[in-house]
C-alpha cells in the first residue's frame, strides 16, 4: 500500500500523460465498449482503490457520467477530490461498506490488489461479483512476475506480483469467469526486465538506500512518451493476447 503522499503526487501530475496509464485506460475503455454498446455513457463505473483519479477522469472526459470511486488513502481522495470527481473512503477487505447496497455494471481495481492475502483477494473478488449488476464486468490490472520486481515495488510498499495461474484460482473461488486476459507490455518487457534486474542488482549490494528509493512513476518528455505509448498501442493491436510482461490485464464476469 502507498503510504508517501509524494507518490501520490507523482501520480497526479501524470496519469493524464504518461504513456503507461494512458494505454492502460485505453485497454479498459476497450473492455468497457467492447461489453456495452459503444454509445452507451450511462454504465455505472466504479473504480476500486481509485488512486488520484486518473481513470475516472479519463472516463469522464470520454463521455462517461455515472462515475464513483473509492480509496483507503486520505492523500488520494485528496487529490481525487481536486479532480472533481465522487471519490469516498473504502477498503478491499470490506468492498460492502463503501455505498452499501448499491450496484454496478463496470468495476475496476487496477494495481491494488497485492498488498491482500490470497484469501483477501478471494473475498474481494467475490464482494465485487456481488456488487455487479447483471452482465456486469470486473476488469482488473495487476503487477506480474517476481522477476520484475525491483525499486518500483519497495517505494508502492508491493511484496509480491502474480501470474495468471493464480489469478484464474483466485477468480474461480470468488465465482467468476475470466473473459479476456493479456501480459503487458510484451515487447517493452525486455528493457523494462533489464533495468528491474539492475536495480535489485543494487538493491543486494547497497547501492541504493532502500527507504530513499522512488517508483517508476516519471514522465520521461514528450517525444520518449509518444514512442513508448505508441509502441504498446502497436503491440495491442498486433497481438491480442501476449504470453509475457511486467503487469497482468483482466477482464472478468459472473460465472
Amino acid at each position: 500500500m502507498i503510504t508517501n503522499k509524494l507518490e501520490y503526487q507523482r501520480m497526479y501530475e501524470t496519469e493524464q500523460k504518461l504513456w503507461w496509464y494512458l494505454v492502460l485506460h485505453g485497454k479498459v475503455l476497450k473492455q468497457i465498449r467492447k461489453h456495452f454498446n459503444a454509445d452507451n455513457r450511462e454504465v455505472r463505473i466504479l473504480d476500486a482503490a481509485c488512486g488520484t483519479g486518473g481513470l475516472l477522469s479519463f472516463l469522464r472526459e470520454r463521455g462517461y457520467t455515472n462515475l464513483f470511486g473509492f480509496d483507503y488513502s486520505q492523500h488520494a481522495i485528496d487529490f481525487s477530490s481536486e479532480r472533481g470527481l465522487l471519490i469516498g473512503f473504502g477498503d478491499l477487505r470490506n468492498v460492502v461498506a463503501f455505498r452499501p447496497g448499491e450496484t454496478f455494471d463496470v468495476i475496476c481495481c487496477n494495481d491494488a490488489l497485492y498488498f491482500l492475502t490470497d484469501e483477501e483477494i478471494i473475498k474481494a473478488l467475490n464482494a465485487f461479483r456481488q456488487r455487479l449488476n447483471p452482465n456486469g464486468i470486473l476488469i482488473v490490472n495487476i503487477h506480474a512476475f517476481e522477476a520484475f520486481s525491483g525499486t518500483h515495488d519497495l517505494a508502492v510498499g508491493s511484496s509480491r506480483r502474480f501470474e495468471l495461474k493464480q489469478f484464474e484460482v483466485y477468480s474461480r473461488a470468488a465465482g467468476l469467469e475470466m473473459s479476456f486476459n493479456t501480459y503487458w507490455p510484451f515487447v517493452l518487457s525486455l528493457p523494462i526486465l533489464l533495468v528491474r534486474q539492475w536495480q535489485k542488482y543494487q538493491i543486494r549490494h547497497e547501492k541504493v538506500q532502500v527507504h530513499e528509493v522512488d517508483s517508476d512513476v516519471k514522465f520521461p518528455g514528450d517525444t520518449i512518451n509518444k514512442i513508448l505509448k505508441g509502441i504498446t498501442k502497436a503491440e495491442s493491436w498486433l497481438f491480442r493476447k501476449a504470453p509475457f510482461g511486467s503487469s497482468l490485464f483482466m477482464t472478468m464476469k459472473q460465472s
